[in-house]
């Protein structure tokens, strides 16, 4: 039984060990499963549709709605469970979101931010080659970013004309091969230009097996809320299954839209479409490992305003990251880089820290950073705010265990009743590592009064300045500059739309 719950105690399920009690998790599996039965799922791909009859599903052709029997779902994921138990990765692969880690701030500049915003300016533009390379090497040169993508979308070249549409997420992977060193998740929309982001990313990690140990240039998909695949976003999950690479579905509800108003309908459905499509990907590929993340969002019914910070969506990610991790074993992205701010401020700051800090507390401590507007816009300086509040909320939520209270004891006997510990050698060789200094924001509450925001935004502009010229410069030199633009000359001859 995948779902087992100890009755050797009649209130253990009532047992609240986090969000949510273990009868609270299996009612949330239970119903899960009642939905992919009915209503199910269209699955707008006939590959996968004759996959999942194959299988054991209900398949209804006319109507390509797919309906999931409680043993087939229960038996992939069982399957997976054990793979992941023998040591199959299931790695959870997008830009935007935080994944079970080990302490320490490890950013990501990710997001594919349609535009670009220059706070200090408050110029508000379609992202241009020069923006994304000036925010590769900023990304490059930060020592607590981790992986660089694509935070922008390559839409305009850098004399301001159009990137034309089959080739902004190749031209956006080719310029982030060549300006980091670390790099990342980016966009890949068809499975025609998934051969030339492979391309890339082996010619960026230096040959197919390297490659696939640490994959780069490709990312999620997503469903469309309520209980669809679209037939584009399977064939992608399919195909980046049959190369061994990181597949991963998330859906993205809006509780009083595509999902019920409350939060364990959102889970409910956001769940049925995680499993669903991790079924329907085995059907083709049996042994492929499928990762899911969930980013919901709720709808304001006085303004009809979607948000993505507001507390009920931050709680419905987290029942069903909940879910995941204890009933399946396994791990869920969330959408903690999210902000429905649309430019840096209070706003922008109270919810990073909400979000970041509700991630933390359950275990996933890596930070997508710069993102705002819903993940519409990313702006550098709001990176380098989110660093600092990043930093601060891992400092809170991270514990290495007590430290060595013998040496603790000598120096409270060395400062003794009523003593100073400014003067010991032991405040002076440790309260560098002991207490964590920001880069943006200040605590000199000495000095003049003078708003938080507006300075944190020069001190982020400051530190973008002094930072990325170099990184970027040593990040160009090891890099294969010819092998990146003949992959690149192919996918223009190849990928050229129909007229």
């Amino acid at each position: 039984m995948l779902v087992q719950v100890d009755k050797s105690n009649e209130n253990e399920a009532d047992v609240r060990r986090g969000m949510l009690t273990a009868g609270d998790q299996e009612a949330i599996h239970r119903g899960t499963l009642e939905v992919l039965w009915d209503p199910g799922m269209r699955i707008i791909s006939p590959g996968m549709r004759q996959a999942l009859a194959r299988a054991g599903a209900q398949v209804n052709e006319n109507r390509e709605v797919v309906r999931f029997p409680s043993e087939l779902v229960t038996d992939v994921l069982e399957g997976m469970r054990a793979q992941i138990e023998g040591g199959a990765r299931q790695l959870i692969f997008n830009g935007v979101i935080a994944s079970r880690t080990s302490p320490g701030v490890k950013a990501k500049f990710g997001g594919a931010c349609i535009r670009y915003l220059d706070s200090i300016s408050g110029e508000i533009r379609d992202p241009t080659e020069d923006d994304l390379v000036m925010l590769l090497q900023l990304g490059e040169a930060l020592p607590n970013v981790a992986l660089v993508g694509n935070p922008v979308a390559c839409l305009r070249t850098s004399d301001g004309g159009p990137i034309p549409a089959h080739m902004q997420r190749i031209r956006t992977a080719a310029l982030v091969a060549k300006h980091t060193t670390k790099c990342g998740p980016t966009e890949v929309a068809n499975v025609a230009e998934l051969e030339f982001l492979v391309a890339l990313g082996e010619l960026v990690r230096g040959g197919a097996e390297a490659y696939l140990k640490a994959p780069c240039f490709v990312t999620a998909k997503e469903t469309i809320s309520p209980l669809t695949l679209d037939g584009q976003a399977a064939d992608v999950l399919v195909a980046l299954a049959k190369r061994g690479l990181p597949c991963t579905i998330i859906p993205m509800p809006l509780s009083g839209v595509s999902s019920p108003v409350n939060a364990t309908g959102n889970a409910m459905v956001a769940n049925a479409e995680i499993l669903g499509v991790m079924v329907g990907v085995r059907a083709v590929v049996p042994e492929a490992i499928v990762g899911g993340g969930v980013i919901s969002g709720i709808m304001d019914m006085r303004t009809a305003q979607v948000s993505f910070a507001a507390p009920e969506a931050i709680r419905q990610d987290l029942m069903l990251a909940e879910v995941h991790r204890e009933l399946y074993g396994f791990d869920l992205g969330l959408g903690t880089g999210y902000t429905d701010a649309p430019a840096p401020g209070g706003r922008a700051s109270m919810e990073k820290i909400v979000k970041y800090a509700a991630a933390a507390s359950f275990g996933c401590h890596n930070y997508p950073v710069g993102l705002l507007d819903g993940g519409r816009t990313f702006c550098p300086e709001q990176a380098l705010i989110d660093l600092d509040i990043a930093e601060m909320v891992d400092r809170e939520f991270s514990c290495d265990g007590a430290e060595d209270t013998g040496q603790m004891v000598a120096v409270i006997r060395e400062a003794g009743i009523g003593g100073s510990y400014l003067g010991l050698d032991h405040t002076v060789q440790h309260h560098r590592e002991a207490f964590w200094q920001p880069a943006v924001f200040s605590r000199d509450s000495s000095a003049e009064a003078e708003l938080d925001t507006p300075r944190a935004l020069a001190a982020a502009r400051d530190q973008i300045e002094a930072v990325i010229g170099a990184a970027g410069a040593a990040a160009e030199q090891r890099t294969n500059w010819e092998g990146i633009d003949a992959v690149v000359a192919e996918a223009e001859r190849a990928l050229q739309p129909d007229e």
